[in-house]
């Protein structure tokens, strides 16, 4: 029998998991062998900081290699899963949940990001379509507000669970006055097809739960209570986890939502009036005539 070549050893080579870095605005947690738990943590309001989105790109890699060199993730062979990942065959589930009270995420730091050249189509939509099309299942563990880029990255996930108590998803750029940018009007036309939904989430309405669960934009209400939104997570990234194992989930929803990816690389210039262009930019970018541009909730 002829060996292997050089090229097919290291392609039969098991993988070595990336190693986590001292991430400050990520925990990274493994409540169960196949369910892993990324915390955002960026307050007050868990702003998604370039900082945050940088860990948070790191992160993902961490949990996908893990998956696959640990846990047998993406074998197509089930006997292989089998021998890599013990009982859990190569099941995998992503909980992205929050470590600031209230907030899951209250969205961008405008006033940075927008100084920051091409920084949704090389920073911010890089981390979302990651999401997006990730191999595992992913799941939001939603705690409270989630508010324009924040309700874009819970639209990113798979699942999307919330407690009953206060808290809204909101598309609230139109309150101060910002066009969307090319991947959320993509990305909105795809998760929302209902046009008066439609209509009234760009009109920056606040969703309330039963709203958003009518809509089928949420799975599930969580009660209130100590650990309730953790222990309801993990228990749906336990029971969807192992459908994914094979590992062509990722390359499904990568078909599916290309017109997200296409919409992010067009590169198209948010769509602005030249009067309201300076405008926008005075206000948001230089910060003219803004005493306090946090949101209140």
């Amino acid at each position: 029998m002829p060996k292997p070549s050089q090229a097919q050893a290291q392609v039969q080579a098991p993988l070595e998991p990336i190693k986590p870095a001292n991430y400050s605005h990520i925990a990274l947690l493994r409540p169960t062998p196949n369910v892993w738990r990324l915390n955002l943590s960026s307050p007050p309001d868990n702003r998604l900081t370039p900082e945050l989105l940088s860990e948070l790109s790191h992160a993902l890699d961490v949990v996908e290699s893990e998956w696959r060199a640990l846990r047998g993730g993406g074998k197509f062979d089930p006997k292989e899963r089998e021998r890599l990942g013990g009982d859990g065959k190569g099941a995998g589930a992503l909980i992205l949940g929050s470590g600031v009270d209230k907030f899951w995420s209250n969205g961008l730091d405008w006033a940075r990001s927008l100084k920051i050249q091409n920084f949704f189509e090389e920073i911010f939509d890089p981390v979302t379509w990651r999401i997006l099309t990730f191999p595992l299942v992913t799941i939001a563990a939603i705690n409270g507000h989630a508010f324009a880029g924040g309700m874009i990255l819970a639209l990113s996930c798979d699942y999307r669970i919330m407690t009953s108590g206060k808290g809204y998803l909101c598309m609230n750029e139109l309150a101060f006055g910002s066009p969307l940018p090319n991947s959320f009007n993509a990305l909105l036309a795809l998760r929302i097809p209902n046009l008066q939904q439609q209509r009234d989430t760009l009109m920056a309405r606040r969703w309330t739960q039963p709203e958003l669960l009518k809509m089928g934009l949420l799975d599930e209400i969580v009660e209130p209570g100590p650990g309730a939104l953790d222990d309801k997570a993990v228990e749906l990234g336990v029971r969807e986890g192992g459908k994914i194992a094979a590992g062509s989930w990722g390359a499904i929803k990568r078909g599916i939502f290309h017109p997200v990816l296409e919409a992010s690389q067009s590169y198209r210039k948010l769509n602005l009036p030249p009067q309201e262009e300076k405008e926008f930019y005075d206000r948001v970018v230089v910060g003219k005539g803004i005493k306090d541009r946090q949101a209140k909730l």
